[in-house]
């Protein structure tokens, strides 16, 4: 846990705590009391005092010597939750740590470390009462301020999304009130940041490829040079001398930096596709940007999901990011009865797309006899560095999206609980691939077009996850009723949506 940038605990870089609690720690704190020889307990002190060493020096010998092997096993205990941490074992780590209580800890990195782990759990009360502690002991460390700030930071952000989507919303309201009425340009400019790939670039790009079939006028932009498994799509570089200008410009994402275009060039429209949940500064820098365009455009805000709409508190249209049902086909190798399920999913390889705990959900999986198949699982790797049976983890890239969920029997999918997933386009796509989903629903937008038992399974635990497997595993007519009907759902929502879409952006319905 780094804490001047937020990460969940990440099993491949162990250093991401503020503070580590080595193995030799029990020791040092035994070092005290060693190395000296002791007078017999019931021979005179040698301090003078005329008693037994047992009522005068002893006893502060004997409870210095409590009080180290006190901080020796708490510092064993911190230990053992690192390592369990480090295996992606969160559940355990946190039974470990039941062991501690704060008022018996007197040793402020302990303290530091307790409140790391479980701030990385996503216990917050209980970060926050080790944390406490640990500035009682140590009020002058300053890691533990840092970690103070990211905790009230995680713990506040609804509300902090909420302060800044009224001003959000005051600014939009300006906007919309002397944005200029007007015949509308056919240009339709579509902009992202497309070094990589993840949920923003995936909806840029169907994005594209959705317009660009029912017009001539869309181009697709990158503000930094485009990732070279891309070179398939006609992706033009935002440079000093090339731009986009005139029409509408549908902006995606809003954690890039533009430029200075975005206030210099004319539009009739600018579309700003609010993806993120952290990101609302970001959003009102980029309309405070647009403010100052003198050719005064219309502004509007799209959501990929309604949960995030909900929870943003701003106002927009709901569009789910555009998948090619035609591409994402349901053709998946054939299921013999009887055998291992192959599970997993993709996506991006960061951090917070990883619950602490999903190692050991896979070993269990695993264990069970079950396939276990992750694109983009190679940042957790480290986790199963001393594991005989292993989940095969796969570099973002390393295979195709496509090929790669019809190798799959079932596709789950769970984040970091720090993380609010305001969308989730590879959920859509696994859909579109005929797989049965199980898909834990907390602060996850598509979960929204999953009906429980009907196209998918919506879970709230672990227990509930392997039960949802376990079904699937044993009828293999669910597995492809479910899949099925999972393909039905987003190719109906899809049709519907790309007909809605077409008139938001290409027709004049916004006018």
């Amino acid at each position: 846990m780094q804490f001047d940038k937020p990460e969940p605990w990440s099993p491949s870089a162990p250093e991401n705590s503020a503070v580590r609690v080595s193995g030799d720690a029990s020791d040092a704190a035994l070092s005290d009391s060693v190395g000296s020889v002791r007078p017999r307990r019931t021979a005179l002190c040698a301090c003078g005092s005329g008693r037994r060493y047992k009522h005068c020096c002893g006893v502060m010998s004997a409870t210095a010597d409590a009080a180290a092997t006190l901080r020796g096993r708490q510092a064993a205990i911190v230990n053992d939750a690192v390592r369990l941490m480090n295996a992606g074992e969160a559940v355990r780590a946190e039974q470990v740590l039941c062991a501690l209580q704060a008022c018996e800890v007197h040793d402020a990195r302990v303290a530091l470390e307790t409140g790391a782990i479980y701030f990385d759990l996503h216990c917050l009360p209980l970060a926050e009462h080790w944390l406490a502690r640990a500035r009682e002991l140590d009020r002058d460390h300053s890691p533990i301020s840092d970690a103070f700030a990211e905790l009230h930071k995680l713990a506040t952000r609804r509300t902090t999304w909420q302060t800044a989507a009224r001003d959000i919303c005051a600014l939009l309201e300006c906007l919309q009130a002397r944005a200029h009425q007007g015949a509308r340009s056919a240009q339709v400019h579509i902009v992202c940041r497309l070094d990589a790939i993840g949920g923003s670039e995936r909806r840029a790009l169907n994005l594209y490829r959705c317009l660009s079939a029912h017009a001539a006028h869309v181009r697709l932009w990158s503000t930094t040079p485009a990732l070279p498994a891309l070179a398939d799509m006609p992706i033009q570089r935002i440079a000093a001398d090339s731009v986009p200008s005139e029409g509408t410009v549908i902006v995606v994402g809003t954690y890039f930096d533009c430029g200075d275009w975005l206030q210099t060039q004319p539009f009739e429209r600018i579309v700003i596709c609010h993806n993120l949940s952290e990101q609302h500064a970001s959003l009102l820098r980029r309309l405070q940007q647009i403010e100052a365009n003198p050719s005064r455009p219309q502004v509007e805000l799209t959501f990929p999901s309604a949960l995030f709409r909900a929870v943003s508190g701003l106002p927009g249209t709901v569009e789910y990011s555009p998948v090619d049902t035609g591409y994402f086909d349901g053709s998946r190798q054939a299921v013999v009865p009887g055998t291992p399920l192959r599970i997993g999913r993709h996506g991006r390889a960061y951090p917070w797309k990883f619950h602490p705990n999903d190692p050991a959900f896979f070993r269990t999986l695993i264990a069970l006899g079950h396939a276990v198949r992750i694109l983009g699982g190679s940042i957790i790797a480290d986790a199963f560095v001393n594991d005989a049976a292993q989940p095969e983890l796969l570099d973002v890239g390393a295979a195709d999206a496509r090929e790669f969920l019809g190798s799959l029997d079932v596709f789950v999918y769970r984040k970091h609980p720090h993380f609010f997933e305001t969308g989730g386009t590879v959920i859509l796509e696994a859909m579109a691939m005929q797989l049965p989903v199980v898909v834990f629903a907390e602060d996850c937008g598509y979960a929204e077009v999953i009906r429980h038992g009907e196209n998918g399974f919506i879970v709230a635990d672990e227990a509930q996850a392997l039960a949802c497997i376990e079904r699937l595993h044993a009828d293999p007519d669910l597995r492809a009723r479910l899949g099925a009907a999972a393909r039905t759902t987003v190719v109906e929502l899809m049709r519907a949506q790309e007909s809605s879409m077409i008139d938001y952006y290409l027709g004049a319905a916004s006018y």
